[in-house]
């Protein structure tokens, strides 16, 4: 008699289980669909970014200008070398070209950081609270080392986030 006992218990917590399994894989399949519309995460590509060579961009954010938008960068040298920051060009097919940060930065060492925050991307909306992305497509760093003038980094993922 106590046999029969446990095995329905243990068939019940089997259920249990089953339950819980299916509940949890409902949760993560909707987290993902509503994920889907932002694109990549703003966590995955500030990750992808810091560890870019040579540039790595630590932070960035957006803000309206008008009906243009001001893109603040916070660069980082993950070189070996002190290098020249001579502009960041961002174009996208949809509102044209981004203007550069408004001038060169000579010397930076290697290890240190520098903030590009006149980075003005023309015709694109980026109203207060409106998610923004920028294709890592139409990201180009332009910069020169010791030895090479001229070198051009490209987009190693998209600058996504909310702008202010």
């Amino acid at each position: 008699m106590m046999a029969k006992r446990a095995q329905g218990t243990i068939e019940y917590l089997v259920i249990i289980a089953i339950v819980v399994v299916i509940a949890l894989v409902v949760v993560g399949l909707l987290l993902q669909v509503m994920n889907q519309g932002s694109g990549v995460p703003e966590t995955t590509a500030k990750t992808a970014w810091k560890s870019a060579e040579p540039w790595a961009i630590v932070d960035w954010t957006m803000k309206d200008v008008g009906t243009d938008c001001n893109l603040t960068l916070i660069l980082k040298n993950n070189s070996y070398e002190a290098m020249d920051l001579n502009s960041i060009r961002i174009s996208d097919k949809n509102w044209g070209l981004g203007a550069s940060n408004g001038g060169a930065i000579s010397g930076i060492p290697a290890g240190s950081t520098t903030t590009a925050d006149q980075v003005v991307i023309q015709h694109m909306a980026c109203t207060g609270g409106q998610k923004y992305s920028v294709a890592k497509a139409g990201i180009f760093i332009d910069y020169n080392s010791a030895t090479i003038a001229g070198k051009v980094q490209a987009g190693t993922a998209d600058i996504v986030g909310t702008a202010q």
